[in-house]
């Protein structure tokens, strides 16, 4: 049963044209689809049951919790684990045939020693820090790791990749330099013995603007969902694949200097008519937006006004018109006008990947084309 009309629709047609247009640019090259922090709130499992339908094999999580929900969920195909897994972890990653990530010395060493006695060998990328400054295994260290995986039997290099900290930006010098520093990597790995594997690199971003980072793979995340990593960036063809909507709840008539919303920070300059939509920043539409975003009502904008609260937002609807009922729109397409994931991350001051997944868990998900089983 749901008791309130708000909703994340998700067009999973649009991200099986996003995966195909980026395969295309990826140019036959292997594809990790990147369904992280739950697809980007698009739904992991629905999206990698829908991208397995579109010839996707390999995919891209944080944690060996995300990639353990997906195998639950019938998830098939490479669960590549990029934030890797700790000692500990070892059986698991292995009963649920997951590749992790090994980034860090002594990681590498835990991981040795817990996979000591497996029968068969648990599938290992190494992450080389190439300049992110995060995880990574910096190039004075590459040696040790060497002797490590070497004299593991139960660890098999299959990959290797970086974290590129400037793949959306056009200019080539950051990006350069980290290709370089990986380059310089690999081959201090094979000149001690370890064969590399599967090279990736290039995120969605780096796949639009770095040919030279592209290599053996691939693992486009934002694009996928049809969201540019960088306004600057021209559009190739990606479809944005969530909107955002809900339907008027109540809608009244006030005077002129009528004050709104706690604190009755804004009153109304004239007799208005005010929508109360209920959604509010627990559901993702963020305080951030008080006074600086507009939704789509009637076909027509509608500013929020007052203070963004918890599970309620307010609208001046005097322009569009409002009844209990109304379709409102707070990101996406309705006619010729948007309100797009960018719009909402400036007026926040933040990224669309925040906007994107911060839509919260109590907002549904509902698939525009249908979920079908593996």
């Amino acid at each position: 049963m749901r008791s309130r009309p708000t909703q994340a629709v998700v067009d999973l047609d649009a991200i099986a044209s996003n995966f195909h247009l980026l395969q295309s640019r990826a140019g036959g090259r292997a594809v990790y689809a990147v369904v992280k922090a739950d697809a980007y709130g698009h739904g992991a499992a629905a999206v990698a049951r829908r991208l397995r339908r579109e010839g996707a094999d390999r995919f891209a999580v944080a944690t060996v919790e995300e990639a353990v929900a997906l195998r639950r969920e019938g998830a098939r195909g490479e669960l590549l684990v990029l934030g890797g897994a700790r000692g500990a972890d070892a059986v698991v990653a292995r009963g649920y045939g997951l590749t992790v990530a090994v980034h860090d010395l002594e990681q590498a060493r835990a991981l040795a020693a817990a996979t000591a006695s497996f029968p068969s060998a648990l599938p290992v990328h190494l992450k080389l820090d190439t300049g992110m400054g995060r995880l990574g295994v910096r190039r004075e260290e590459l040696a040790k790791l060497a002797l490590v995986v070497r004299g593991s039997a139960g660890l098999a290099v299959t990959g290797a990749f970086t974290q590129l900290a400037s793949g959306e930006d056009a200019g080539l010098e950051p990006t350069a330099g980290q290709i370089d520093a990986l380059r310089e990597g690999l081959a201090a790995l094979r000149e001690a013995g370890v064969g590399p594997g599967t090279v990736h690199v290039a995120n969605s971003g780096a796949m639009l603007v770095h040919p030279d980072a592209l290599f053996d793979a691939v693992r486009p995340g934002l694009g996928l969902y049809g969201v540019l990593p960088s306004e600057e960036i021209p559009n190739p063809g990606l479809l944005p694949a969530m909107s955002l909507e809900t339907q008027v709840l109540v809608a009244k008539d006030v005077p002129s200097g009528t004050p709104l919303g706690y604190g009755g920070r804004f009153k109304t300059s004239r007799a208005s008519r005010i929508a109360v939509l209920p959604i509010g920043y627990h559901d993702g539409f963020r305080r951030a937006f008080s006074g600086r975003v507009a939704v789509l009502l009637r076909g027509k904008r509608a500013p929020v006004v007052g203070v963004v609260s918890m599970d309620l937002t307010l609208v001046d609807a005097t322009e569009a018109g409002a009844a209990p009922g109304d379709r409102v729109v707070l990101m996406g397409r309705v006619g010729a006008d948007a309100v797009t994931a960018w719009d909402l991350a400036r007026a926040a001051g933040t990224i669309p990947w925040e906007i994107l997944c911060g839509i919260g868990p109590r907002v549904p998900r509902v698939y525009s084309q249908a979920v079908l089983p593996n």
